[in-house]
C-alpha cells in the first residue's frame, strides 16, 4: 500500500470512527506506523462507511473498489494476524516477516483466484440443466450369448428342493410332547402344581418338552399358567 502516489483513487474518502475521523489514507498510515493499534479499528464498519459513500456511476468506481479491497483485506489479515499470531507475530511458516504491504500483495492474489472461481461457479451454474440421455441403447444382436448348460444349471438351483440338514450328531429322541402331556395331567389331578416342582427329577431335554407341553395345554384351555410377578415361580393350575 503506497500512500503518496500520484492520482489516488481514495484520496477523498473520509471515514469517521470513534477512534479516528479523518481521510482513510491518514488511517492507513497511522496503522503502518503502528500509532494506531489495528484491533481498535472497527473493520465492519469501516466496510459500512466505504459502501454508503460508494459512488458506481464515477469514472474511477472499478479503480476506488479494487484499492479499498485490497487494502481492507490487508487490514483483515494484519488484524487476524495481530490478535491470533501464527506461528509468530507478523511471520510466516517460514519465519518471514511480512509487511502490510506484502499481506496486500498475497491477498490480492487470493481475491483473483476467488473471483475465478465464481466465474467458474457461474459456468458450470450455466451449464446444469444439459444432463444425459436417462434412455438406454438397445443391445446390439449377436452380442450376447448364453450357453444352454449354464441355463439348466441355473434353473435347476433355482427350483430343486435344498438338501436336508445332517442330524447325525443328534442323538435318539427318548421323550414326546404326548409323554408329557399325559404326566401333566396326571400332576394336576391332585390340585396346581409348581413348574420347579414338576420338572424337579427331569434332565434338560425332559423339562424343556415339559414347558412346551404346558403352554399346549394352556392353550388348549386345559390348565391355567400362574406368575405373580416377571421371572417368578410358574404354577400350573387345572381349570375345573
Amino acid at each position: 500500500m503506497t500512500l503518496d502516489s500520484a492520482g489516488r483513487a481514495l484520496s477523498d474518502f473520509t471515514v469517521e470512527l470513534d477512534v479516528y475521523s479523518g481521510p482513510y489514507e491518514w488511517l492507513l498510515a497511522l496503522i503502518l506506523e503502528e500509532e494506531l493499534e489495528i484491533f481498535e479499528v472497527p473493520l465492519r464498519e469501516l466496510v459500512d462507511l466505504y459502501v454508503s459513500a460508494r459512488e458506481p456511476g464515477a469514472p474511477n468506481a472499478l479503480e476506488r473498489d479494487t484499492d479499498f479491497a485490497g487494502s481492507a483485506a490487508a487490514l483483515v489479515l494484519l488484524k487476524s494476524r495481530t490478535l491470533s499470531p501464527v506461528p509468530g507475530e507478523g511471520e510466516d511458516e517460514e519465519g518471514e516477516v511480512l509487511s502490510p504491504e506484502q499481506l496486500a500483495e498475497r491477498l490480492t492474489r487470493y481475491l483473483m483466484v476467488r473471483r475465478g472461481a465464481e466465474a467458474l461457479r457461474e459456468r458450470f451454474a450455466a451449464n446444469a440443466g444439459h444432463h444425459l440421455s436417462a434412455h438406454l441403447l438397445p443391445p446390439r444382436p449377436g452380442k450376447l450369448r448364453l450357453e444352454r448348460e449354464r441355463i439348466l444349471e441355473a434353473a435347476r438351483r433355482a427350483f430343486s428342493r435344498p438338501a436336508e440338514p445332517p442330524v447325525n450328531h443328534l442323538g435318539p429322541i427318548t421323550v414326546t410332547l404326548q409323554d408329557l402331556a399325559s404326566l401333566i395331567h396326571a400332576a394336576l389331578a391332585r390340585g396346581p402344581v409348581p413348574y420347579e416342582e414338576l420338572i424337579r427329577d427331569m434332565d434338560r431335554l425332559r423339562s424343556a418338552v415339559a414347558f412346551a407341553a404346558a403352554l399346549s395345554l394352556a392353550h388348549e384351555g386345559h390348565l391355567r399358567l400362574l406368575q405373580t410377578e416377571p421371572l417368578g415361580p410358574l404354577t400350573l393350575e387345572p381349570l375345573r
